[in-house]
């Protein structure tokens, strides 16, 4: 089967994070949280949907 190295790369850095806090979900949200805060402009916010209305055209 083909793997992605994009997404082997992901799994690896994941799992070092999850190495590095001792797999403590607490921990890594925590570092989850700094790093935001750290990168501030860099972090996509998610924003709030309004309904669409239908273009019939």
């Amino acid at each position: 089967m083909w793997k992605d190295p994009i997404v082997e790369e992901i799994h690896l850095v994941r799992e070092k994070i999850a190495r590095e806090c001792n797999y403590d979900l607490k921990q890594i949200m925590n570092r989850m949280r700094k790093k935001e805060k750290e990168h501030r402009g860099r972090v996509v916010s998610k924003k709030l949907r309004t309904k669409q209305k239908k273009v019939i055209g």
